[in-house]
């Protein structure tokens, strides 16, 4: 039996409807009413990270309720695809890469034998007399066994107001693809 691999590429959400996810309180809540700052975050969840990725939207949500947690989320305002973690689940971690001139921020998880990062990066590419001229990267990209699967860049621009350090705890840099 054949299996065709290519709606895998289309949305890094499809690689896990395999997976037992469940949204929690704060999908639901999020899934039910889109705040005004256009994530997929619930009321009274902080955007640590949120973009748009073709006709729908990437965002790691924040919330202090019982104790600092953050949720990645995937899909559109009304309509979340894929809530991680999820009951019973381990949750994300962050991790920063400084380089001459730039950087780069990961929100990692790992479920059903594939890694996920949302990341933003900077890279200098000019080192001459005109100066640094950045290239700015932002979106998710889904590798597994070492192998990206999916990088959907972000198509707008990315909001957040929290820092990733006051919801997870600090991990690994997610190795670039080349």
């Amino acid at each position: 039996m054949k299996f065709d691999k290519r709606p895998l590429l289309l949305s890094p959400a499809l690689l896990l409807l395999g997976a037992p996810l469940q949204p929690t309180a704060g999908a639901a809540a999020a899934a039910q009413a889109p705040t005004p700052r256009g994530s997929l975050c619930a009321r009274g969840e902080e955007v640590i990270f949120s973009c748009g990725v073709g006709r729908k939207m990437v965002s790691v949500c924040g919330g202090r309720a019982t104790a600092p947690h953050a949720q990645y989320r995937y899909g559109a305002p009304g309509s979340i695809e894929l809530a991680f973690p999820g009951p019973g689940q381990s949750g994300l971690s962050y991790a920063r890469e400084m380089y001459s001139g730039g950087g780069a921020l990961q929100i990692r998880f790992s479920t059903g034998g594939y890694d996920y990062a949302v990341y933003s990066r900077t890279i200098r590419t000019g080192f001459g007399r005109r100066g640094n001229n950045p290239q700015f990267s932002d979106g998710v990209m889904v590798m597994r066994g070492g192998r990206l699967v999916s990088n959907r860049a972000c198509t707008t621009r990315v909001r957040g107001d929290a820092q990733p350090e006051d919801f997870m705890p600090e991990g690994t840099v997610m190795q670039w693809p080349d």
